[in-house]
């Protein structure tokens, strides 16, 4: 057997290589080398040495099926290397077996001795170069020439199964896309409990996305990727108080997502409580990892921090759809008062808390807010009346003096009748309706202050 190693002597992973290529030597092989030659013949290895790119070439090209590739590939493998690993693939059976991946050696030698093995093996190490070149292909076939891409090539790895999709009779699995340097949220590392199925993920991802909105500290807590409640305090005590009260029935079985370490106060209360999952940048010390396994069942996730994502990707029937992240806040300068009373200043701090926390939720959504904290949430509604109804439901006497945001335009005034009535004091809305004079209308006769965005925040 000829064994041919592609690597830079400065690859880390040569080092450990070393032992590898040793004891195929020992076996018989005759190892060859491009630069690392005289770092294995430092290590006593004999190796026949390709001393300039077309030797190392011809060499590459004159493998056979009895032959080992070893080229590891990452993300900035030279173009030598690929053209080799692509030349092997191309040559099919007849094409030696192909190393990328250095951790996939010691599988090989413990199999070599097995025909069946060894044939399933190659199999799966010549799938792993594919993955490696279409990764490395991918690039050229994308139109970079304006904000959405003529064409794209997206290679994914499945780095995880789940027991079921969002329902038990859906298969699922994670991917991410290949040499991404995470997975995003999936990457995360669970402290204690089980490995978030499918549906925690889901919800996980949608709390990281609104906390990382929001100042330190903030909590939110999120059921089916809505949250039931959101706050931003002078602690994570207080902020976790208050998002529970919004809907302290509703948090029963929830996710709680921080954007500051868990303390020992907010350990306690999390463990004292039935939520199902919680995830933060960290443990802020031992008393509170101490006062979660009180509660082994419950799933603690830490994240360090929230990635943004350039593209949102949705399937749909026989296609993908594209559409840029739902990034950038509304500074105060942005708002444009529309009716004859203006909001105060606290009611302009709520205004843009509201509208950082509505825009995270699904459509019709209207937050109902006071003092950095939600009191109501309507979500997901077909009606916005009805989402209206439900926030407001929630605020109960808590509404006098609130503000609220809508998510999109008020298409019929009796909403903003309704907030009102309620004793809502200014609302935020993007504008935009035929009706628009008829809701300014109602705000001016009620004395509410309502601002417009100019800017709607559907969610799916």
């Amino acid at each position: 057997m000829r064994v041919l190693l592609l690597i830079s002597p400065e690859s880390p992973a040569l080092a450990g290589l070393t032992p590898i290529l040793a004891t195929l030597a020992a076996r018989g092989a005759t190892i060859e080398a491009g630069p690392a030659a005289p770092h294995l013949r430092a290590e006593e290895i004999q190796v026949a040495e390709h001393a300039d790119a077309v030797t190392l070439d011809q060499a590459a090209a004159s493998l056979t099926s009895a032959d080992l590739l070893i080229a590891p590939a990452g993300a900035e493998a030279p173009a030598a290397t690929i053209v080799a690993i692509t030349r092997a693939l191309l040559a099919a059976e007849e094409g030696p077996i192909i190393v990328v991946d250095p951790t996939a050696i010691g599988d090989l030698l413990s199999d070599m001795g097995s025909t069946g093995n060894l044939a399933a093996l190659r199999s799966e190490l010549r799938r792993s170069a594919a993955l490696v070149i279409a990764a490395h292909v991918a690039p050229l076939a994308r139109d970079s020439d304006g904000e959405m891409p003529a064409r794209d090539v997206i290679v994914l790895e499945r780095i995880r199964t789940f027991g079921h999709g969002e329902n038990q009779h859906q298969a699922a699995a994670a991917y991410r896309r290949v040499h991404a340097a995470d997975a995003g949220i999936i990457s995360a590392r669970v402290l204690q409990g089980q490995e978030p199925s499918f549906n925690d993920l889901l919800d996980l991802d949608a709390g990281s996305r609104l906390v990382a909105d929001l100042p330190t500290p903030s909590v939110a807590l999120i059921r089916h990727t809505d949250p039931i409640g959101v706050a931003t305090a002078e602690t994570a005590l207080g902020a976790l108080t208050r998002a529970i009260e919004t809907d302290a029935a509703a948090s029963s079985g929830s996710t709680i997502v921080l954007n500051v370490p868990i303390d020992r106060a907010v350990a306690a209360v999390i463990a004292s409580g039935t939520f199902e999952s919680v995830l933060a940048p960290a443990l802020a010390d031992d008393g509170a990892a101490e006062t979660l396994r009180s509660r082994p069942e419950l799933s603690v996730v830490i994240d360090p921090s929230h990635r943004a994502t350039a593209f949102d990707m949705i399937g749909v029937s026989g296609a993908v759809l594209l559409q840029t992240a739902d990034t950038g806040n509304i500074e105060r300068s942005q708002l444009r008062v529309v009716t004859e009373r203006r909001p105060t200043l606290d009611e302009l701090t709520d205004l843009l808390f509201s509208w950082r926390i509505v825009r995270h939720i699904r459509s019709n959504a209207i937050v109902v807010a006071r003092g950095a904290s939600t009191l109501g949430i309507g979500a997901a509604q077909v009606n916005r009346r009805v989402a209206v109804d439900i926030a407001l439901n929630q605020a109960g006497e808590r509404a006098r003096g609130a503000v609220m945001a809508s998510d999109a335009y008020f298409p019929f005034a009796e909403g903003i009748a309704a907030a009102a009535a309620a004793g809502i004091t200014a609302i935020v809305q993007p504008g935009g309706s035929r009706r628009d004079a008829a809701a300014i209308e109602i705000a001016d006769r009620h004395g509410i202050a309502m601002v417009f965005t100019g800017r709607r925040h559907y969610r799916r």
